[in-house]
């Protein structure tokens, strides 16, 4: 899930919330509106910035308003236990375009598949307000699993072993290959983020460190010892140093050798 990250202004810092169990939808209110113009009016109003947590555009694009883990300033009452996402457009005359809508329920996907299935409701479910809008697709958020595929695409859950432990994971089939759901790499165990520099999606194993430190001496001493008498290379050894507990087996190895 493409989230676009904007460093919005604030006035101080957030308050992290105390639970969550809670997704609240909103509209801006407005025919067009950027994620910009959303936090100026709510610092307007004297707030420490955004009070949704994400804002949709029209075109589909995704931007963090304020971090998910804080508290929000979106509904009275249930700040303190919900995640807010607001949708550009007024509502209550305007119909919503089809690639908003799909990145609505793209987004209550990544927020469920992360967070286990909490309550959607909408503004006026929780406080007096007509918000989200009498036109808003509601029906159609609620079926937020319902996602559109191609024809040849085939959505199944198969059991699939990711580092050795079996997972039950969202699989495409689509050409004769399958292919493994980013969200159930992310449910088994890995970092799946989005990288804004390179703009890909990136995957970190759960037990992999991101660079190899150097060792002490006695793994020094164990490298020296491999490279002689096993002849392995150093990449190869950095390699199997990226795990965990790389360092130890690095040093049993060697001891084994000795």
């Amino acid at each position: 899930m493409k989230i676009i990250e904007c460093n919005l202004p604030r006035n101080g810092n957030f308050t992290r919330r105390s639970k969550t169990d809670e997704v609240i939808l909103h509209h801006a209110e407005a025919s067009s509106a950027t994620v910009w113009d959303i936090n100026d009016w709510h610092l307007d109003n004297g707030w420490t910035g955004i009070g949704y947590h994400y804002y949709i555009r029209k075109d589909g694009s995704v931007y963090r308003g304020r971090p998910e883990w804080a508290l929000g300033a979106h509904a009275v009452g249930h700040n303190d236990r919900s995640i807010g996402i607001c949708c550009e457009g007024a509502y209550m005359t305007e119909t919503m375009p089809a690639a908003q809508l799909a990145s609505l329920k793209a987004l209550l996907r990544d927020i469920m598949g992360r967070y286990g299935k909490l309550t959607l409701l909408r503004h006026k479910d929780v406080n007096s307000t007509d918000c989200p809008g009498k036109n808003f697709p509601w029906s159609e958020a609620q079926n937020y699993m319902n996602e559109e595929k191609e024809d040849d695409e085939v959505i199944e859950t198969k059991n699939v072993l990711v580092d050795g432990k079996e997972y039950a994971c969202e699989c495409i089939e689509k050409g004769g290959n399958n292919f493994v759901k980013l969200r159930s790499l992310s449910q088994a165990g890995y970092s799946v983020v989005f990288d804004a520099a390179r703009q890909l999606p990136a995957i970190t194993a759960p037990q992999c460190r991101t660079f190899v430190p150097d060792g002490d001496e006695a793994v020094q001493d164990a490298i020296d010892t491999l490279q002689e008498k096993c002849g392995l290379e150093e990449k190869t050894i950095n390699y199997l140093r990226r795990y965990e507990y790389g360092d130890e087996l690095v040093t049993k190895l060697a001891k084994a050798m000795e």
